[in-house]
């Protein structure tokens, strides 16, 4: 079942995935351009590079935020207000789990895409078409590279806090939690996705089906449910980061997810999301 075919009303009680690709990130900077006015250029510039500090702000401050001493993050925002390029270079690694090389061409971009905003603050100098152009386009670059990982873990810390809180939601087989995580990331413009998708892998034939695939344009998340009536959560986070890991041998993803929804209370250790497989598995508890 693809993302797309849920109904009208389980569309409107699930909650919103706080997931934005980048077109609506820059749609601003998109009207702009479409202007072909060398004054709005000037103004693309500044809008495309002001949606890449506003969305390491939001999303990658709220990823540490979920993991690390909120006084201790406050701390490292304030620190680096004046200074982006330690957020992107230093802080966003740390939150997305995606390393940045300052050699790569990525971060080439960013230094060329930033000494255009700059000379457009500073001097107030024309800009031409393909600057703008070449701007916008490292901003998307840089937001398909980050938006994937920081977003997603926002994403489950919005899941369980929506699961936890809303006192109507039952789920009492496997099958209930599945369509639930469906329904919570099927609320988003950036993820497509389907269920039940088989898997084979290449060499041994093996055959399963992942429970449901989220595709962020050429980024792949597989994404497995496990329902635990009892038991401790350790356990059954281990089982699921087993079965995860397993059905990312089986395909060709860059990261998986594992939600483990439990009666009763949720161990001490697992309140948040967390990370397993040198970053590459997430893994939420939620009560039920």
């Amino acid at each position: 079942m693809h993302l797309d075919e849920m109904t009208p009303k389980r569309r409107s009680r699930a909650h919103r995935a706080q997931l934005h690709t980048p077109e609506e990130l820059l749609d601003g900077a998109e009207e702009l351009l479409a202007l072909d006015n060398p004054t709005m250029r000037r103004a693309a510039v500044l809008e495309a590079i002001t949606a890449l500090e506003a969305f390491v702000q939001a999303a990658v401050f709220s990823s540490l935020e979920n993991r690390l001493d909120p006084l201790l993050v406050r701390w490292l925002e304030d620190k680096t207000r004046m200074d982006f390029d330690s957020r992107l270079s230093v802080l966003t690694p740390v939150a997305t789990g995606r390393p940045i090389d300052k050699a790569s061409q990525l971060w080439q971009d960013y230094k060329k895409a930033k000494t255009i905003r700059n000379k457009v603050t500073h001097s107030g100098r024309r800009v031409s078409s393909a600057e703008a152009r070449f701007v916008v386009t490292a901003v998307y670059d840089w937001l398909a590279y980050l938006g994937s990982t920081a977003e997603l873990e926002v994403a489950l810390h919005g899941l369980k806090r929506f699961v936890e809180q809303d006192k109507e939601i039952t789920i009492a087989a496997h099958s209930d939690a599945v369509r639930l995580v469906l329904e919570y990331f099927g609320q988003t413009k950036a993820a497509q996705g389907s269920l039940e998708v088989p898997l084979q892998h290449p060499e041994s034939g093996t055959r399963r089906h992942a429970d449901l695939i989220l595709s962020f344009g050429d980024y792949s998340v597989v994404v497995e449910v496990n329902f635990s009536a009892r038991g401790t959560t350790g356990r059954a986070v281990e089982a699921a980061v087993e079965q995860v890991s397993h059905m990312m041998t089986l395909s060709d993803v860059t990261a998986g997810v594992a939600v483990v929804f439990q009666r009763g209370p949720i161990e001490a250790g697992f309140e948040t999301v967390r990370r397993y497989r040198d970053g590459t598995i997430y893994v939420v508890a939620i009560r039920v």
